[in-house]
């Protein structure tokens, strides 16, 4: 039997960490999903101490009752007057990343008695912290998008472009079960793959181009993230080097994957031996993002977060290094941190696959 979100739970911890004086006004559509499973283009979630009001217009009157449970509904097209009407909280906080700055100015005249704190990453910082239901719909996307790469081989033919390889790709994530695809599928081949986020084109794959393939599916709102990083035909000396390199980091960056690790010290490690290989300076992007209703969502690793990992935290491991005019390399895993270790989600080959 199938997991379910835990709303109940989620929105405990969420009142945990405001005052009995706040209330929070909640307007990104991914937090209102995480907090009561509600989908829709539209709507403003307001949580306090003693009770969650959803407000959202007529169209998604019946999927608003349908999707929730628990929580009281409003339809009504005025989101915040509907919901801050008759509010008895003294303080209102809102989310500075989403709320707009107009709409902050309008909530402060419409509203005047009102004391109005700008939050950041309330929401965002409980959804860090996977629980059973999210880890079992990442791991289903991250299955699935494994299992369609492990096709690749088989339907690769020479004249193939990088946009046909893109799209045969998402097609067999969604013949595997996935809703959609997880973001822009990178597939980049030759010089393009010196390109991190290139888009694929109509450039034809050849005899001794690099191939690098960065894609996910999605399910049930939850994202994977998977990179490989193919040679069509047999590696040329400098291939081979460059690969080994990203596959050195990398091994080195998951190896160093537990509980209580420093983000910093994991990218002081991948960049360590990206150095000692000669291709630091061509490792250009971040190491790793969360994963989770977004596909990029906090932690974030970087050089000057010293904050420790937390355990049931999903996030990728991505070190490349990209030559201009030659080709690049990246290697990328979603990974879940375990109460030892971690667990890798996108298990996949790390070898050279020659195509």
């Amino acid at each position: 039997m199938s997991l379910e979100p835990n709303h109940q739970d989620r929105i405990a911890r969420l009142r945990a960490s405001l005052s009995d004086d706040q209330a929070l006004l909640v307007t990104d559509p991914l937090n209102i999903r995480y907090l009561v499973g509600f989908t829709g283009s539209n709507g403003s979630l307001l949580v306090t101490k003693n009770e969650v009001k959803l407000a959202t217009d007529s169209r998604y009157e019946i999927q608003s009752a349908e999707q929730t449970s628990g929580i009281v509904i409003t339809i009504d097209r005025d989101l915040f007057g509907s919901l801050l009407g008759e509010m008895n909280c003294p303080e209102l906080v809102v989310e500075g990343k989403d709320l707009s700055v107009i709409q902050f100015h309008q909530l402060k005249q419409r509203f005047p008695k009102l004391s109005l704190t700008v939050s950041e990453d309330v929401v965002e910082n409980l959804r860090v912290i996977k629980d059973a239901y999210e880890l079992e719909m990442i791991s289903k996307a991250c299955e699935i998008s494994t299992q369609a790469l492990s096709e690749l081989p088989k339907w690769l033919t020479p004249g193939v472009t990088e946009l046909e390889i893109a799209f045969q790709l998402e097609q067999q994530m969604r013949r595997l079960g996935a809703d959609d695809k997880a973001f822009e599928t990178i597939v980049a081949g030759g010089l393009n793959s010196a390109i991190p986020h290139h888009e694929p084109t109509t450039k034809v794959v050849e005899v001794g181009d690099l191939l690098k393939i960065d894609f996910g599916a999605k399910v049930a709102g939850y994202h994977s993230d998977c990179t490989r990083t193919f040679v069509v035909g047999s590696p040329s000396a400098w291939q081979r080097e460059l690969y080994d390199a990203v596959f050195n980091a990398q091994a080195i960056g998951r190896a160093m994957l537990k509980p209580r690790v420093t983000f910093s010290s994991v990218v002081s490690a991948v960049t360590e031996s990206l150095n000692f290989a000669g291709y630091g300076k061509y490792f250009s992007h971040g190491l790793g993002h969360g994963v989770g209703l977004a596909i990029h969502e906090n932690p974030f690793f970087a050089a000057s977060d010293h904050a420790k990992i937390d355990q049931n935290t999903v996030i990728t491991v991505e070190p490349g290094a990209y030559l201009p005019g030659q080709g690049g390399v990246r290697i990328e895993d979603t990974v879940v941190i375990t109460d030892d270790g971690y667990l890798n989600l996108t298990e996949f080959s790390h070898d050279l696959i020659e195509l």
